[in-house]
């Protein structure tokens, strides 16, 4: 294997990991009115982790996309930074039996997703293990959701955890990964009889059953196990993904529109069935109702959005998390963004949202430049479920929809979470590898 140099990823990173330093360094400042940039321990910690992975990258001659690592070492820094000058105890953190900082467990995740990431990039050079064994990968999904419907344990009204001891893993996590496997394997095997045939009712072309009914059992009993744990913000990302590779695959326009009919149908069950989800609806809709109640944390997250402005209060200065009555409730987990446009304003979050958009456009055009439909619908659901899950929580934190339970990618914190987000990297850098070196078994070319 030759080494290949990543001139633009290296010089991407290098001003994203000498920010982090400086964040931490500023953030001190602020909290205790003297010029003394405090310890920078999580700050190198982060540094080193993200330099290891590029050079691990480089050793074994890996070719494939060099954008995608520093838009995550850009989200992951900042979300580092904030959890830094949380309250390390916000979350009542501990990790493998020893009591650890908020910080300092989400920088042990991200050294556990990195490796993750870089042993799925450079070990993952033919993909007969994910696209063959479909059946396989869906088995397992189902298997993960019947553990947590068996042993997890409700957190805000969700069953959404299982405790394995010394940690608690969060099942959904990894299913979004084996479900878009399942999905883009079948759809690939399916693609030319999806599209040549159809059933046609009235104006409206339906996908014909005896191809499409497999996959269509399967989504549907893993979306009824995932409503039935309350998990609907899980519930609504795998939809939206499922759909955007369906449309992908057929290009049948019809098939979206009834997904989304089907959507609207089933969200007005959920909401005439479920408490939570009504609860969830009615906050939205009108939060001052209930402003030291219900609605007290969109009441808290949209004045923080408000005192933000243009250019923010500055790091180390936003109300929301001071450990005050001004603190957001769980604002590590679902309101990380709103405390983030506090103190960088909207300039910010729009710079955060940027990231985002880096990891859509790259992944898309893997998914453009993938050697085979597996690889490209692949591309296309991981970058579907990155997206999808951005705006999701976003677009909760704003207010544009009701607020889920969901995290931001990246940034909040979370395990789960971030580990999975990792592994999504590596099968993106995998499949971007197969396509420049030209090969189907990923052997570099010199």
């Amino acid at each position: 294997m030759r080494i290949t140099w990543r001139g633009a990823e290296l010089r991407l990173l290098l001003p994203i990991l000498a920010a982090v330093p400086l964040g931490f360094a500023i953030t001190n400042i602020a909290l205790t009115n003297t010029l003394d940039p405090g310890p920078l321990q999580l700050a190198i910690g982060f540094v080193a982790l993200f330099g290891a992975a590029h050079v691990a990258l480089v050793f074994f001659g890996h070719r494939g996309d060099q954008l995608i690592l520093p838009a995550a070492g850009a989200m992951g820094g900042l979300g580092l930074i904030m959890l830094n000058r949380l309250p390390q105890d916000l979350a009542g953190t501990s990790a493998f039996g020893i009591q650890l900082g908020m910080a300092e467990t989400q920088l042990l995740w991200f050294a556990v997703g990195l490796v993750i990431m870089v042993g799925v990039a450079v070990g993952l050079r033919d993909d007969g293990v994910l696209r063959h064994y479909k059946y396989s990968w869906a088995a397992i999904g189902i298997g993960l959701l019947a553990a947590t419907l068996l042993l997890g344990y409700e957190v805000n009204g969700a069953r959404l955890w299982i405790d394995l001891g010394p940690v608690s893993v969060q099942p959904g996590e990894p299913l979004k990964i084996v479900l878009v496997i399942f999905i883009a394997a079948y759809l690939a095997e399916t693609r030319t009889l999806l599209t040549s045939a159809s059933v046609r009712i009235g104006p409206v072309h339906i996908p014909p059953l005896p191809y499409f009914l497999p996959m269509l059992v399967l989504f549907g009993a893993v979306m009824l196990i995932v409503v039935r744990l309350n998990d609907l913000g899980t519930a609504l990302l795998f939809f939206g993904t499922f759909l955007t590779m369906l449309f992908v695959a057929t290009g049948r326009r019809s098939y979206v529109l009834i997904g989304l009919l089907l959507f609207i149908a089933g969200a007005f069950v959920a909401y005439r069935l479920f408490g939570h989800v009504q609860d969830r609806v009615d906050v939205w809709w009108d939060p001052f109702a209930d402003p030291l109640g219900r609605g007290f944390q969109p009441v808290r997250a949209l004045y923080a959005l408000g005192r933000g402005g243009l250019f923010g209060e500055g790091l180390g200065q936003g109300l929301v998390t001071l450990g005050t009555g001004l603190t957001i409730p769980y604002v590590h987990t679902d309101f990380i963004f709103t405390a983030i446009a506090e103190e960088l304003g909207l300039l910010g979050a729009f710079a955060l949202l940027g990231f985002a958009v880096v990891f859509v456009f790259r992944g898309l055009r893997i998914a453009a430049l993938a050697r085979d439909d597996f690889g490209a619908l692949l591309a296309v659901g991981l970058t579907a479920s990155l997206g999808l899950q951005t705006l999701i929580i976003i677009g909760g934190n704003t207010k544009l929809i009701p607020l889920t339970g969901i995290t931001l990618p990246f940034v909040s914190y979370g395990g789960s979470s971030v580990v999975a987000s990792f592994a999504m990297i590596g099968l993106l850098l995998s499949i971007s590898h197969r396509s420049a070196t030209g090969s189907d078994t990923g052997q570099t070319s010199s």
